[in-house]
């Protein structure tokens, strides 16, 4: 089945390392391009598309009104086939749920929500622009649980600028303690045309060095699983059950709409991404990109992105049966010399990433492109 992607760009403050789609002091939009998220979902009516998974990104989504978020999500269940057990995720900053929002998340129909945690270090959330702090993301957990929500994921960012190991323990410790279902960790890397460039231009802040930056990825690797959470992909860990559906199908490469400003497609081979300017998006759903993957580019991409899954990798039936022909046969070169480094693990019916090529993996997976 297809997953629907819902990008929100609004959000209260643009945080020092965000380089995403999103627009601080625009919430006055909001109702018109609610309106134009819900034209674009009716454009697809017709096309009757069977979807599970649903997935309001930003931004921060959780700042619009109940009654704004209510109307796209009903418009996307009337205009698309939406299984009965659907995943439907909302994500949101601590800072924007109240009791009430928190109840009539759950009342309108979601039942997943990813909480924007990043660091329970009041000083690190600051210098990252966050507009919370650690006890609002504690209070804002137990908002959701009161209302009913049984499968929270939470961010955890590490390699911030002035993070050390422990403050970083201090944060995990904390994370583990409210026992979310699902836990993503996110290495920060300085991006281009952000706060932090500038930030690091002048001097302010320092970037993490590799072996730094490798040490806390291990550090998150060892002690997420010796809580009972399982990496099931390399940044993501969850609870028996609780592995993000939504996320899979990028992975997986299966078929997914993306409705909204910079929101991208792929519906067989055909792809297309949203212009990123809201204006230009609402006048006529414009896109910035479209084009249709070569086989040659799908097969790479098939490795690439099923190696990142953990325990799945890149299932040699799948691969053959999508394009006809052996991974062995496609990718020879790359398979001897990542099977004979240790690298790449022959499974049988499939292949996997060596746990020791996790933090190196772009090493292993470049050689598919």
């Amino acid at each position: 089945m297809t997953g629907i992607y819902v990008h929100i760009p609004f959000c209260l403050q643009k945080c020092n390392y965000c380089d995403f789609c999103s627009y601080p002091s625009m919430l006055s939009r909001a109702y018109t391009y609610c309106d134009a998220l819900v034209r674009e979902t009716e454009s697809y009516c017709d096309k009757k598309i069977s979807a599970d998974t649903i997935y309001f990104g930003g931004g921060t989504p959780s700042i619009l009104n109940c009654a704004q978020l209510e109307k796209v999500l009903n418009a996307i269940i009337g205009n698309f086939d939406i299984s009965p057990n659907a995943e439907i995720t909302i994500e949101a900053n601590p800072g924007t749920v109240t009791k009430e929002k928190a109840k009539d998340f759950k009342t309108i129909g979601f039942n997943r929500v990813s909480l924007g945690a990043q660091s329970f270090c009041d000083k690190e959330l600051s210098l990252l622009g966050r507009i919370h702090t650690a006890d609002d993301t504690k209070n804002c957990y137990e908002l959701l649980r009161n209302a009913g929500f049984e499968n929270i994921s939470l961010d955890l960012m590490y390699a911030i600028p002035g993070q050390n190991m422990l403050s970083l323990s201090s944060s995990a410790s904390q994370l583990l303690n409210l026992a979310p279902e699902h836990i993503s960790c996110y290495g920060l890397k300085i991006e281009e045309g952000t706060p932090f460039e500038q930030m690091l231009e002048r001097g302010e802040i320092t970037e993490k060095g590799d072996d730094e930056y490798a040490d806390m990825y291990a550090f998150i690797c060892n002690t997420l699983k010796e809580a009972g959470y399982s990496q099931y992909e390399l940044s993501n860990f969850a609870k028996k059950g609780f592995e993000s559906r939504h996320n899979i199908k990028y992975w997986l490469g299966d078929d997914y709409v993306g409705l909204g400003a910079a929101a991208a497609s792929k519906l067989g081979s055909n792809r297309f991404t949203h212009c990123a300017d809201i204006e230009d998006y609402m006048k006529n759903f414009k896109n910035d990109e479209s084009y249709e993957l070569s086989n040659e580019d799908a097969m790479s991409e098939f490795m690439f992105l099923s190696l990142r899954l953990t325990q799945a990798g890149a299932s040699k039936e799948e691969f053959e049966k999508r394009f006809g022909i052996s991974i062995e046969k496609v990718f020879p070169k790359a398979i001897r010399k990542h099977t004979s480094n240790g690298m790449l693990l022959d499974e049988g019916d499939r292949y996997i990433l060596a746990p020791k090529a996790y933090y190196i993996s772009n090493y292993v997976l470049s050689d598919f492109v």
